[in-house]
Parts: C-alpha cells; sequence; structure tokens
C-alpha cells in the first residue's frame, strides 16, 4: 500500500521522483530560497524533524509545505527556531530518535523537538548533522557513514554499520552522508541511488537485510544526498 506523500529534494533526479510514484500517492519536491546555505537549501532533513506520530517543522518552513500538509490533513507541529545559514542554526531538526532514545549534538536541538522526547535516554553524538549521518532500522541497529558517530553509537552498545562518505554525491561538497540518500517506509528502505555502486554497498545491503528491512533502489546511480526521503502515512 502506498503511503499518501513522500516530500524529496527538488533537485532529486527525474528517475528517482518518478519511481517514488510508486510507494507514495504524491510526490513533494521540496526547495527553499534565501533560507540556509545552497547545498542543503532543498533538504528535507534540515526542515522537518519526524519520529512515528510526531512531526515537527522549523518556524521558517516554507509555505508550500505546510499548505500541502494541511491539504491531506497531516498533523504537523511548528517548532520554536528558525534555519539559518550558519552550521549552529541549520541543524535544530536534524535529529534521530527511537522508542527509548535520542540522538543528536548537545545544545543544538529544538526544544519543541526536545520536549517530545524528554522521558527517553538522551545519547549526545559529536556530530550535529545527525539525520544526515545515520538513519536506525529499529531501536538497537544504525547505518551510519560518520566515524565519530559509530564510535560513540558503539560506545554505547549498539549494532552499527559504517558506510564510507567516499562517492555519496551532493551539490558543492567533496561527498555526502548516508542518512541523506535515503528513508524509511515501513519495512522498506528507499535508497536514491543504487547502494551497491559503493565499494560498502553490498556489505551494507546484508546487515540492513539481516534487521528485516528491504533494500530499494531507487535508480542505478551512485547514492545522492538529497537530505533524506520523508514519508506520510
Amino acid at each position: 500500500m502506498k503511503c499518501r506523500l513522500a516530500v524529496v529534494d527538488a533537485r532529486s533526479d527525474e528517475g528517482i521522483v518518478e519511481r517514488l510514484h510508486d510507494f507514495a500517492e504524491e510526490v513533494f519536491l521540496f526547495r527553499s530560497e534565501g533560507i540556509t546555505y545552497e547545498s542543503i537549501s532543498c533538504h528535507p532533513d534540515i526542515f522537518i524533524y519526524q519520529n512515528h506520530d510526531d512531526v515537527v517543522l522549523a518556524s521558517n518552513t516554507p509555505q508550500p509545505l505546510l499548505d500541502k500538509l494541511q491539504t491531506l490533513n497531516i498533523p504537523y507541529r511548528l517548532g520554536n527556531s528558525s534555519i539559518g545559514e550558519v552550521l549552529r542554526n541549520s541543524c535544530y531538526y536534524n535529529c534521530v530518535a527511537t522508542d527509548h532514545a535520542f540522538f543528536h549534538r548537545e545544545g543544538f536541538s529544538d526544544e519543541v523537538v526536545l520536549t517530545l522526547n524528554k522521558p527517553k535516554r538522551v545519547v549526545s553524538l559529536p556530530q550535529s548533522y545527525t539525520r544526515c549521518s545515520m538513519l536506525a532500522l529499529n531501536n538497537e541497529s544504525f547505518i551510519t557513514s560518520d566515524a565519530g558517530i559509530a564510535k560513540v553509537l558503539r560506545r554505547e552498545g549498539y549494532e552499527v554499520f559504517f558506510f564510507d562518505p567516499r562517492d555519496i554525491h551532493i551539490p558543492v561538497h567533496a561527498y555526502g552522508f548516508l542518512g541523506g540518500t535515503c528513508g524509511k517506509l515501513g519495512n522498506q528502505l528507499l535508497f536514491m541511488g543504487n547502494p551497491l555502486r559503493h565499494k560498502d554497498g553490498a556489505a551494507l545491503c546484508r546487515f540492513v537485510e539481516a534487521h528485516g528491512v528491504e533494500v530499494v533502489a531507487l535508480s542505478d546511480g551512485y547514492l545522492y544526498d538529497g537530505g533524506g526521503l520523508f514519508f506520510f502515512e
């Protein structure tokens, strides 16, 4: 069954966008202008925090996305923080949460997001772009392209697959982040590109599938960091 809405970087390859229609009734091409720096200006994970039933959007999220969510009666909250043009003010919503824990760099999270996760264990990470860099397969298992994150997660007792970020494509920068290439829909992990084009791809797929999650490549190209894929049921 398709979800109601998929949100994706507006600069994504047309083939990826077309394939997303197999999984979502509507595909929203996200973009922003004049808010944050160019390489992440169309990245949903800069403006959206999502965990199960909780959706928090940056207070200056572009109106077209708000209008689309309202039209589809998809509930969300606005955060207290506005996205800006530097690292310090562009990662407020770039967090990851499981049923029992909240993962982000200490002092970089929006207050509304923190309040929603208040009962949970807080795991402070060295990377403020957390959702860009990692994704939870379940409550105990993660994939990441950030060595610092991998080190902390292993120290905390989690199971981790580290993926070399080289060959992950992104505008302007030398390479992107693994979390920004994918999104989880039910028991499927959809990638913008084909992980098997990467030297770590086969091992990544084995790790993901060993945890009961199916890997779906939305194209046969190299992985593209478009700020993640966000699905709304």
